[in-house]
């Protein structure tokens, strides 16, 4: 398999492209630095807000002719904000990625967000929210970075208050950021499956070499705050379900310390292991308990989940904790990791054939950790993990007398 391809384009973006011959379809990806943590607070959630309004309408495209010639092409397509980054990606079959790429490119370059298109789509993102915080399991995603930071901007919401920011984001809002930041220089284009690195780089000059909007740089910081215990409880109104969350601050990832993001990529699947197992398969207390590892280029923190009865609330978290404090203790099963190294492996070897998955990935790795060549030397990366180092960090940030702990529970 071929390796990626980088090239900067005249116009300062970055385009990497990895061929995977044999594959039917090639998928391509349009990332901009941009996320939640550069928005003003007032206007918390205007970067979803803008990757819902690409789709709405550009100088020579309706929203209704941008949808229809999408289907009409076999395309899957969608578009996703985080904390960090705002993505759009596209899969087709390779006769058809020219085209494909075309009209990903009128969306980037020569949106109009229309304004009658903008009031339409505020309901949207008013119910997409809504839906959200009526799922237990959206909901907890929201309130583990909030319990866990309380300066840095990864305690705001991704998709924003529907009450305190949404319904008062203007359309001017949007423009600016729109503006601002989708600039050749911070975005970069991925480009992932059956085709050849030459096309590839032709086709990302032709259409996006016309990128020209001046470049503004972000201003962003690391987070420095010191973990603390503490917990947030909320109540909600018509739900049955609970949920807990037990959080642990983590360093961000700035692409350097390579064991530490391998060995808490790790953690993520060994930890979510050992909760599946003793809260479900041995106590039948949950349907989904799993862990997380979450690595940005400003924060970062690991995390345990679990959806459960109320009553089921102080079993759960008590077993989850003390599956904390076994990794504290430096209790690694040996075979286990050894399990999760091979598992981890085989996976990233398995998901190369998934241009869709792959090129976002590229896209995010490029934004956050400053290149994704990193994403080549996964499957070996995870083999050759060694035990110690895997101990070192979760030495280093499990420390339950310093947790965030999240309890969401019915009214």
């Amino acid at each position: 398999m071929e390796n990626t391809v980088s090239k900067t384009l005249d116009n300062g973006l970055k385009v990497s492209v990895h061929p995977f011959p044999g594959l039917e379809t090639t998928a391509v990806c349009l990332g901009v630095r941009f996320g939640s943590i550069d928005e003003e607070p007032r206007i918390n959630g205007a970067a979803h807000f803008l990757e819902h309004m690409l789709f709405k309408g550009t100088k020579k495209r309706t929203w209704k002719e941008i949808d229809d010639q999408l289907k009409e092409l076999g395309v899957r397509y969608n578009a996703t904000t985080d904390h960090e980054t705002t993505l759009y990606f596209m899969q087709s079959f390779k006769d058809y990625f020219g085209k494909t790429m075309e009209i990903l490119s009128d969306m980037v370059n020569n949106s109009t967000i229309p304004e009658n298109e903008f009031e339409l789509e505020r309901g949207p993102i008013i119910n997409e929210n809504m839906m959200h915080h009526d799922n237990p399991r959206y909901m907890i995603s929201d309130y583990i970075p909030r319990v866990l930071y309380r300066k840095h901007p990864a305690k705001m919401s991704v998709g924003g208050d529907n009450e305190k920011t949404i319904r008062n984001t203007t359309r001017d809002d949007l423009a600016r950021i729109y503006e601002r930041y989708y600039t050749p220089k911070n975005c970069v284009l991925s480009i992932y499956g059956g085709i050849s690195s030459k096309d590839a780089l032709s086709l990302a000059e032709r259409y996006f070499g016309v990128m020209d909007r001046k470049y503004r740089g972000l201003k962003r910081r690391a987070a420095v705050e010191k973990p603390v215990k503490r917990s947030i409880t909320i109540e909600r109104r018509g739900i049955r379900q609970a949920r807990i969350g037990v959080g642990f601050l983590c360093k961000e990832y700035s692409g350097r310390d390579i064991d530490e993001f391998i060995s808490l990529n790790l953690a993520e699947r060994y930890i979510g292991d050992k909760l599946f197992e003793e809260i479900r398969e041995k106590k039948g207390l949950s349907y989904d308990p799993m862990a997380s590892y979450n690595s940005y280029s400003t924060f970062g923190f690991i995390a345990g989940v679990a959806g459960i009865e109320p009553k089921n609330y102080s079993t759960a978290l008590k077993i989850m904790i003390g599956e904390f404090e076994k990794l504290q203790n430096g209790e690694v099963d040996k075979k286990e990791f050894e399990r999760t190294k091979k598992s981890l492996s085989v996976e990233t070897r398995i998901v190369r054939e998934d241009t869709l998955s792959m090129v976002v990935a590229m896209a995010d790795y490029e934004l956050m950790y400053g290149g994704n060549k990193l994403l080549d030397k996964l499957p070996k990366l995870y083999s050759d993990a060694d035990i110690n180092d895997f101990m070192k960090y979760l030495d280093k940030y499990i420390d339950i007398d310093k947790c965030g702990t999240v309890f969401l529970k019915p009214r």
